[in-house]
């Protein structure tokens, strides 16, 4: 399969066509410190699958930039700014491909599972959501994290700023859009529990809208299971009706 070295909105990106008419469409996000071409194959199943796949470009990764990635600090500075620009550049996607690309569909895994909660939570053109092993309450996220670093908690300022973009606060299920959560238990890079809390405080969300699925014995990886899962959720709420 060869994909198709693009840009849109101004985003580098990959494409991949499936061989026959798409039945809707998926976005795809790399993690922190990864990249779109380490995507292939990922999205090689989703246009199996019969979706065209579309995987952008993080900023700071790849042709727009690196960064010392495993460096805490600069994990710690530049992680949200990454993660909001990420759903920024979503919007813009979105907005420019909706015309030709049907239904629409956003699956993201670590930090590209933030910026797929995050875009599906500011972006109503989005149908459904698939986060892997990323984060739906940033701001339990980042005192969570914090704590853990021994760092100073959140200004109330600095709380006031996330609240704006925190899926938790920002996230309506109106239209039957669907979302997906797929988190390793053992998790130790995105901890389980951000999702957890965000399951929790959305009690009163019809599971055909909202499920979360936990695996036993997984940290930060992508399994088959996962895989399938994420299949299942495309097919029940992007696949062209």
């Amino acid at each position: 399969m060869n994909p198709n070295q693009t840009s849109i909105a101004d985003v580098p990106c990959l494409q991949f066509e499936p061989a026959g008419q798409p039945i809707g469409t998926v976005l795809l996000y790399h993690g922190w410190g990864s990249s779109m071409e380490s995507y292939p194959f990922f999205a090689s199943l989703i246009t199996g699958w019969g979706y065209k796949a579309v995987i952008p470009e993080l900023p700071y990764h790849g042709q727009r930039g690196k960064l010392d990635y495993a460096n805490p600090e600069v994990l710690e500075k530049q992680f949200l700014e990454v993660v909001l620009q990420g759903v920024k550049e979503a919007r813009s996607i979105v907005d420019e491909i909706s015309d030709s690309s049907g239904r629409i569909g956003i699956i993201g895994h670590s930090a590209g599972g933030f910026i797929a909660a995050g875009s599906f939570a500011k972006h109503a053109a989005l149908q459904a959501a698939v986060v892997i092993n990323g984060s739906c309450a940033w701001i339990r996220f980042e005192e969570k994290y914090l704590e853990y670093m021994g760092k100073t908690p959140l200004t109330p300022e600095e709380r006031t700023a996330l609240k704006a973009h925190d899926p938790f606060t920002q996230l309506t299920f109106e239209d039957e859009r669907a979302l997906l959560l797929l988190h390793g238990k053992e998790d130790t890079t995105v901890p389980i529990d951000s999702q957890r809390y965000f399951m929790n405080n959305k009690s009163a969300i019809a599971s055909e809208q909202l499920h979360m699925i936990e695996y036993s014995g997984v940290n930060h990886q992508i399994t088959l299971k996962m895989l399938e899962q994420s299949k299942l959720w495309l097919d029940r709420h992007v696949a062209r009706q």
